[in-house]
């Protein structure tokens, strides 16, 4: 995580694991803009979080791997600005291949025109593409998600949250 943000362009990352650590890094330093905390370090949290928000931190961020909705909601009771959760947490999307995430742009662009019930023609007319180009890219999709059907590759996209 900390090679990560620190590549984003985020200036400087301290990390810590525990209660304790947690403590270290706010006694006599000035709080920062942004403290992650994930929801992984279990009963704890509460506790980091309150430490951070005491210690004036501006922005105390929850990070959850899974939708369990207990930990969210003792971060939020423990003064969390906001909680992200993991892109597996949505129980649908646990029969959705990984791949769904590595689609382009303009492939979702593509998915979301065919789960409008467009034909490739259409869509091809849209965005400036032969007819054989949308059904090369369509073809391509079905490779990554390891289908051929275009109502397969909607469902697929559809419960992953990749298309509206």
């Amino acid at each position: 995580m900390r090679k990560t943000l620190l590549v984003t362009g985020i200036g400087r990352v301290r990390e810590a694991s525990c209660l304790e650590d947690i403590r270290a890094l706010v006694s006599g330093e000035a709080p920062d803009d942004l403290a992650l905390v994930s929801l992984t370090l279990g009963s704890s949290v509460r506790s980091i979080i309150t430490t951070l928000r005491q210690s004036g931190w501006n922005r105390v961020i929850a990070l959850s791997p899974t939708s369990d909705i207990g930990p969210v909601i003792d971060a939020v009771g423990a003064g969390v600005h906001g909680v992200l959760i993991g892109r597996r947490a949505n129980p649908a999307a646990a029969n959705v291949p990984a791949a769904i995430h590595d689609l382009s742009a303009r492939e979702l662009e593509v998915v979301q025109l065919v789960a409008e019930g467009r034909s490739n023609k259409w869509i091809g007319e849209q965005l400036s593409l032969s007819a054989l180009t949308v059904k090369s890219h369509l073809a391509r999709i079905g490779r990554k998600l390891e289908t051929g059907d275009r109502a397969h590759i909607v469902a697929l996209a559809l419960r992953a949250g990749v298309i509206s």
